[in-house]
């Protein structure tokens, strides 16, 4: 069963070089960490809003990614959050896969 994780918020527009930067370090360290597949998407009608999506193969896939940060990571992600995301607010969704059978 596939899972889909997707991260939501907008961010200082002032800032954004630096989140672009920022971000560029969080796909190596989720590439070099099993992830399977991450993509970044901004809102085309909305600039500066961006949404994470992460594919996961599995639930053990998934479970590994939340457990798995490091210090370096969380202090990526805690200057991306304080610093740079607009009012802090971060929406998160987990979604399964629905197989359909021809």
């Amino acid at each position: 069963m596939g899972i889909l994780f997707e991260i939501r918020y907008k961010v200082h527009g002032e800032k954004r070089e630096e989140y672009l930067e920022l971000v560029k370090k969080l796909k190596n360290f989720y590439l070099q960490n099993g992830i399977e597949d991450y993509k970044l998407y901004e809102d085309d009608k909305k600039p500066n809003e961006f949404t994470e999506v992460f594919i996961f193969s599995d639930e053990a896939s998934f479970e590994k990614f939340e457990d798995d940060s490091n210090e370096e990571v969380n202090n990526l992600l805690s200057v991306l959050v304080s610093e740079l995301v607009v009012d802090q607010k971060v929406k998160y969704k987990t979604k399964n896969l629905v197989e359909i059978q021809p």
